[in-house]
């Protein structure tokens, strides 16, 4: 905690470079701003507790510089920032839109921390659909106020894009597939429209989300009825290289989540011209996982050879690798 403390110290000068008012108008660099915070407090190693704190921290100092509490020790009197303060002069400061980005994550960071408790604790399930309601109801809010004409277009993107993500995941966890991959869709369509119109070091972190929410809109589609995308599942999860991280772990969440269901109606395999019945659950999900790693593994494999294939060879039919 006391370390925490100290890099908060440390990477203040670094985000007021990421804050500042420009010409064009009031600027956030919001995407930017949440994964320098979540990569430095706690979620490099998927301590979302940690990365709460600090989000609680963020926030009381921003209250405290702007002038902004909400009451005192003895009594709490709700401040909302709205676009009427954003007009005028005096509040023309991004700050007030960061403490409207901070209380969002602050709920966001609580429902996951809650996710990851509910696998023992299922009552929690509840609470966690409570804060991630409240991550996206600040979303909108923060989407909102960059509806203000003295707020820059790029914020008003990114907040667009940032408020579908949230919204996307209620969708998902409340399993409304449907609304879920619209969601998700939109938030894929603003940033990968972003990366194109902005530097190659913005354009790789807008990719980078991309990413991260593809397994999701892959896995909603499925659910939806598109049987090819348990496939293509299976392919990202081996282009992950199965070596860790939020990624891989959340690959394999999805899928495992899929075998079960899908081992909830299977009965029976064929086994050397037999048909075998499969009746303890175990195994059904283990020769569903069988099936999936082979096939998977056999259309990489294919298209491994098809890339050689295309390679320019020279004349004594050597493949040509360069220098």
């Amino acid at each position: 905690m006391a370390l925490d403390k100290q890099n908060e110290g440390k990477i203040l000068p670094m985000d007021e470079n990421k804050e500042n008012t420009t010409e064009d108008g009031i600027g956030l660099e919001i995407l930017q701003i949440i994964k320098d915070s979540q990569q430095q407090h706690g979620l490099r190693h998927g301590d979302y507790q940690r990365y709460r704190g600090y989000c609680s921290r963020r926030l009381r100092r921003l209250r405290k510089t702007l002038g902004f509490k909400c009451g005192n020790r003895h009594k709490f009197t709700g401040k909302k920032v709205t676009v009427e303060m954003l007009s005028d002069n005096r509040y023309s400061d991004n700050r007030y839109l960061l403490l409207v980005l901070m209380e969002a994550e602050r709920a966001w960071s609580y429902s996951m921390q809650l996710k990851q408790e509910a696998n023992t604790e299922p009552r929690k399930r509840f609470h966690l659909l409570s804060r991630l309601r409240k991550a996206a109801k600040h979303g909108e809010r923060l989407e909102k106020l960059c509806e203000s004409p003295r707020v820059d277009a790029k914020t008003k993107l990114e907040a667009q894009a940032y408020t579908s993500y949230l919204s996307g995941m209620v969708r998902f966890e409340l399993q409304e597939w449907k609304d879920a991959m619209e969601a998700f869709n939109k938030c894929k369509t603003i940033y990968e429209k972003l990366a194109s119109a902005f530097t190659e070091e913005l354009a790789v972190l807008y990719h980078q989300r991309v990413e991260e929410i593809s397994p999701n809109i892959r896995y909603c589609a499925y659910n939806i009825g598109d049987q090819n995308a348990m496939n293509e599942l299976m392919q990202m999860r081996l282009s992950a290289g199965g070596g860790g991280g939020m990624m891989a772990e959340k690959l394999e969440a999805l899928i495992t989540q899929t075998r079960a269901k899908q081992a909830a109606t299977m009965s029976e395999v064929e086994w050397r011209g037999r048909t075998v019945p499969v009746k303890i659950d175990k195994a059904r999900i283990f020769l569903l996982g069988l099936g999936d790693n082979e096939a998977a593994i056999a259309q990489h494999t294919n298209e491994t050879l098809w890339n050689l294939k295309r390679r320019p060879r020279t004349s004594a039919g050597y493949i040509c690798l360069g220098t």
